[in-house]
């Protein structure tokens, strides 16, 4: 009976299938809207180019960081498929850098129980808190995803989408280990998840080790190349800060760094986008 009941499982669930549905999904900090910004990197000017990227290449799931609510509305708007949610990390509402997830609402059903954001502290659900030495408030939006239609109807996904400090070691490592325990106690345990951001930590730092170490997260990068890229568009190889880990659940992906330019070499952003595909199997 009871190998009966578990091949039943396996058979009727989506989520516990050994199979990944195809995905693709973008990691993306597109610099805030700065005044000090000028020429190519003005805002006004490579706005649109981000958007292109973003449509270009239909992922279904894109989490970005470094984002000011008049660029979320920006990219709401070249966004036209797309839903979102997030919030501002000083209020809780619309001050401050977002890190949203913008998802396809043709292909994803928000949970509405299950979504929100906290902040990277001892405190986490206590807006703009800050306890580990950040120099800025730091947050992680996430969501649960229920796919709408397709074979795999009804399966769902959790997305966090995150942006560490760029100065404190101590505040990541401590980051680290709070998402970790929150991918942990998800409340829908069965389904798999993906961890994204901007993490200020390459694979060789100890806070980005301690992920990959818990068994929890999987790289599914094969080539070193750098996400940072100081607003040139030309990618070079070395470690990137920018990543997308996955959950076991996903045991064939491909994991790149992407050129996004204007083609006079200038980069539409100071990091470059970290795209995640999932193949059809």
């Amino acid at each position: 009976m009871i190998r009966f009941f578990a091949v039943f499982l396996l058979t009727v669930s989506p989520v516990l299938s050994e199979k990944a549905p195809p995905l693709t999904v973008i990691s993306y900090n597109i610099r805030n809207d700065n005044q000090g910004d000028k020429g190519p990197r003005n805002w006004e000017g490579r706005k649109a180019l981000l958007a292109t990227y973003l449509l270009s290449h239909k992922a279904s799931i894109i989490g970005l960081q470094e984002v000011k609510h008049n660029q979320l509305l920006d990219m709401a708007k070249g966004l036209p498929n797309y839903a979102h949610i997030g919030v501002g990390r000083d209020d809780g509402k619309m001050a401050g850098e977002f890190s949203p997830i913008f998802y396809d609402h043709k292909i994803w059903r928000l949970d509405a129980e299950e979504h929100g954001t906290y902040w990277l502290s001892d405190t986490p659900e206590v807006i703009a808190s800050r306890t580990w030495g950040n120099y800025h408030n730091r947050i992680c939006s996430w969501a649960r995803f229920i796919k709408i239609s397709g074979p795999d109807k009804g399966s769902a996904l959790y997305v966090y989408n995150t942006h560490w400090d760029h100065r404190s070691q101590p505040a990541r490592l401590k980051s680290g280990e709070l998402m970790l325990e929150k991918v942990k106690t998800r409340k829908h345990s069965e389904d798999p998840y993906l961890v994204m951001g901007d993490f200020n930590a390459t694979t060789e730092n100890p806070a980005i080790i301690q992920f990959l170490k818990s068994g929890l997260l999987l790289d599914h990068a094969t080539k070193k190349m750098k996400s940072s890229s100081r607003w040139k568009a030309t990618l070079e190889a070395g470690l990137r800060i920018d990543h997308i880990f996955t959950s076991p659940f996903y045991k064939k992906a491909i994991l790149q760094v992407d050129s996004n330019g204007d083609g006079k070499g200038n980069s539409a952003s100071d990091h470059h986008p970290v795209r995640l595909r999932v193949p059809a199997e």
